[in-house]
């Protein structure tokens, strides 16, 4: 009896081993900190798990602002006022009383032709007129005394009136002789010089009125029912890339060109330091509309299908998902219409980065148009 019994206990005993050794490993595995000996707690476990860090991202602040719509054309200058010095009579040039490029005042004298010959002329009609006037008068004389008839007299009356205006022609056209400034402005380069004969197709030189500049562009038809005189424009030049010339809408043609569409709108801008000259070209922002709008950069919006949205960071950090409708669009400027309010940040960095209900770190912000220039 004793023989039999005793090999089923030596089976009982590993089976009972197997089974302890089993669970023991799956402690192991289910439990990590039996590991240390069981004296770390469960809370401790749990600390041990790692959690997301917030995403860093920069936003900028909706802003209300004025919204400013600009329509931008290419401009062409021209002086306030312009002519070219020419003579009206064929004479010899005598004297060059200017230097080319000068400032001259209205009436100053420019250059002056020999008049010799006009002068003769001029005298010798005085001559006669100063002999009418005397035989006039002895015919007046007699006419008192009956001495002579009244036709007579109305005769030499005649002949003095004719004296007169002849004299009166011949000093206006001794005027011709000095060619004067017409306006105030700067000359250009002459073309002739001292002992020239000039006539009437000879260009003396030129004569420009800068202290106002004109400038013509062209705009589409499309645009016409905006236009209006005194609206403002901001103008730009290679010349001086970080200048801007301010002015205003002076004149609107009248006929709108039937090849092109468009219509020509003519600005003045004030040129006091006299840096803008005629002929330049200028790159023209015309004003068409001003208005109070929320503002946000065009970098925030999240283009989906046919919708848009802005992710904004919420008071405790946090990214909330916002439907907009946007409006009118400037250079990095976006209006938006409804969605947003005023003091909201919206992310403009790091919107791949987080999603609705992130956790964010806001590294820089700012304001939409500060951000947007």
């Amino acid at each position: 009896r004793i023989y039999v019994e005793v090999p089923m206990r030596k089976s009982h005993i590993l089976l009972v081993i197997g089974l302890i050794t089993v669970f023991f490993a799956a402690g192991l595995l289910l439990f990590p900190q039996l590991r240390g000996g069981g004296e770390k707690t469960s809370g401790y476990a749990l600390a041990r798990v790692p959690t997301r860090p917030p995403v860093p991202v920069v936003t900028a602040m909706v802003t209300s602002e004025p919204f400013t719509e600009k329509l931008e054309a290419l401009g062409t200058t021209k002086a306030n006022e312009s002519v070219v010095v020419t003579p009206t009579v064929e004479e010899r040039v005598v004297a060059i009383l200017v230097d080319d490029g000068e400032f001259v005042n209205k009436g100053q004298v420019l250059v002056k032709l020999d008049d010799s010959e006009a002068q003769y002329l001029l005298a010798e009609a005085r001559a006669a007129l100063k002999e009418q006037q005397q035989q006039f008068e002895r015919m007046r004389r007699l006419a008192k005394t009956n001495a002579t008839s009244r036709s007579q007299l109305d005769e030499e009356k005649g002949l003095l009136d004719i004296a007169v205006a002849k004299v009166s022609l011949l000093e206006a056209r001794l005027q011709d002789y000095t060619l004067r400034a017409p306006f105030s402005g700067i000359l250009g380069i002459r073309q002739i010089s001292t002992g020239a004969v000039v006539d009437t197709d000879t260009v003396i030189t030129t004569l420009d009125d800068t202290t106002t500049i004109k400038l013509d562009f062209t705009v589409p038809e499309a645009y016409l029912g905006v236009l209006k005189n005194g609206m403002s424009v901001s103008a730009r030049s290679l010349a001086y890339p970080d200048r801007r010339f301010n002015g205003m809408v002076t004149a609107i043609s009248s006929r709108v060109d039937p090849e092109t569409r468009t219509l020509t709108i003519r600005a003045k801008i004030p040129n006091p330091d006299r840096l803008l000259r005629p002929g330049m070209l200028l790159t023209v922002d015309l004003v068409k509309n001003r208005s109070q709008s929320l503002i946000i950069p065009e970098e925030a919006v999240i283009q989906e299908k046919d919708k848009k949205f802005a992710l904004v960071v919420t008071p405790d950090n946090t990214v909330e998902k916002k439907e907009i409708v946007t409006g009118r669009r400037n250079p990095g400027k976006l209006e938006v219409i409804s969605g947003l309010n005023a003091g909201q940040q919206v992310i403009v960095q790091g919107l791949t980065r987080v999603r609705p209900g992130s956790s964010v770190n806001v590294v820089e912000a700012g304001e939409a148009g500060r951000r947007s220039g």
